[in-house]
């Protein structure tokens, strides 16, 4: 999936920390009455192996209210910790108590042994090992936020040469590494404090669940009815929503494919926000909110086992709001586009198969809701050097459309999006771009926003990419 680029401004969002460090939710998937934001996005899960030194005796760890190291025993002999009569493993410092918390551990990594890597760094840097035994089902949020040096962070699954449950070096957007997984109750996990290129220094450990999105639907049958009525009021962004309540809600998708999701209500006008990840906060895939109709959409393509997070959010009222997610089984992108190669074709030969944040999916008409079809075209930019360089996507067409850019091939964040405009003659013109980047692949789409019976010259369109260099 594409990653996002800074010289692309994406849809404002709100970022609000959301986790309750001492607190445990009602159960697993409880849906409660508290939705707010959550810290960034989650780590790739990836597998790898930790090789272990022999037995080590008087391990210590930090107790966290005086930050001064307390004692946790490993027998040499027997393999046994002196916290509990699971076998202790010989790889860690000691086992984590408390298992939730700030400052879980704070340890000078100097002092210690070259005994890991992990598949995202830490060969040839110090590194302290410890266990977590985890309390509940859940999603948990593992970070090394507060150390003085740039860290590496991964967790082994059961044991010191456990598989690799997630790696990270530097999570998107903050100075520290981020580990965001689900685990299940009484899981042993290796947690390994690490550091990037041969760096050390006084490492610290934090782990807190995730109470935002408080409910899970993943697996679950859709659609289903859901209530704002007793949701948060901390999210905004362009589709709207500030000032108004909104819930969120987790899903993962079962096989890799292009799905849709909607969610329409009778109460109020719904605009829904479609993010990256497991929790609240992550990076923004695209939001959509039609007002005339009552419904926000979102279509991306996603990976099996995906998680993504959607926020229906209010742009004005309270009550009832239905959430469907459904896999469409259509291509996207259609087709692929060249720079300095013209396209043209007619809108009537697509199908309803993308959304985006400035255009609306479709019409009602006589009690039914009628899409609009979609043109989906990958391209690549050529990558161009030079203060005012760039790439124009220009699309003239004879009714009015949205024109987006997103990054990626069909699943990445929305760049940009405009509505053309008419040019006072026979056309509707508009135009995204991209500026002096490295070679990147995009995804372009347009669609009417109007029906065909309200403002259509002709159905045809065409697509010019022009692109330049100015040193």
């Amino acid at each position: 999936m594409g990653g996002m680029r800074p010289w692309i401004p994406l849809p404002g969002f709100a970022l609000v920390a959301c986790f309750s460090p001492t607190t445990p939710p009602s159960g697993s998937g409880a849906d409660t009455t508290s939705d707010t934001d959550s810290t960034g996005p989650t780590s790739a899960t990836m597998t790898t192996s930790m090789s272990a030194t022999g037995p080590t005796t008087d391990a210590t760890e930090t107790d966290p209210t005086t930050t001064e190291p307390t004692a946790t025993t490993v027998d040499p002999d027997t393999g046994t910790s002196d916290t509990g009569d699971l076998p202790g493993l010989p790889c860690v410092e000691s086992v984590l108590d408390p298992d939730l918390g700030a400052s879980l551990v704070q340890i000078d990594t100097p002092a210690q042994g070259d005994d890991s890597s992990g598949s995202c760094g830490g060969d040839g840097s110090p590194d302290a090992a410890y266990e977590w035994r985890v309390p509940y089902d859940g999603f948990f949020v593992l970070d090394t936020q507060g150390s003085d040096f740039d860290t590496v962070l991964y967790a082994l699954d059961g044991a010191c040469d456990g598989p690799e449950v997630a790696c990270n070096d530097n999570a998107p957007g903050v100075g520290y590494s981020q580990i965001v997984a689900p685990f299940a109750a009484d899981q042993r996990v290796v947690v390994v404090l690490d550091g990037a290129a041969g760096e050390s220094g006084l490492a610290q450990l934090n782990i807190s669940p995730v109470d935002c999105p408080s409910a899970d639907v993943s697996g679950q049958a859709l659609p289903q009815t859901f209530s704002n009525v007793a949701g948060s009021n901390v999210h905004d962004g362009a589709c709207g929503g500030g000032g108004n309540p909104e819930r969120a809600l987790r899903w993962t998708a079962p096989a890799a494919g292009l799905y849709s999701f909607v969610a329409t209500s009778d109460d109020f006008v719904p605009a829904l926000y479609l993010e990256q990840g497991p929790v609240c906060g992550g990076p923004l895939l695209a939001c959509n909110g039609d007002a005339s109709n009552g419904r926000g959409e979102v279509v991306r393509a996603l990976e099996a086992g995906e998680f993504v997070t959607v926020q229906v959010d209010s742009q004005g009222g309270t009550g009832d709001f239905e959430l469907d997610i459904v896999e469409l089984g259509t291509a996207c992108p259609g087709f692929v586009l060249q720079t300095g190669d013209p396209f043209g074709d007619d809108i009537g030969n697509y199908a309803d198969h993308m959304t985006s944040s400035c255009g609306a999916d479709g019409y009602p008409e006589s009690g039914n809701y009628n899409a609009y079809a979609d043109a989906t075209f990958a391209w690549t930019s050529p990558g161009k050097i030079g203060a005012n360089s760039g790439c124009d996507i220009i699309v003239t067409s004879g009714f009015p459309a949205a024109v987006s850019l997103q990054q990626g091939t069909c699943d990445g964040p929305e760049a940009q999006c405009v509505q053309s405009t008419f040019d006072g003659m026979n056309s509707y013109v508009g135009m995204v771009s991209v500026g002096h980047i490295p070679a990147a692949e995009f995804t372009i789409s347009l669609s009417p926003i109007q029906p065909s019976f309200s403002g259509w010259v002709s159905s045809s369109f065409s697509v010019e990419i022009v692109c330049f260099a100015i040193a």
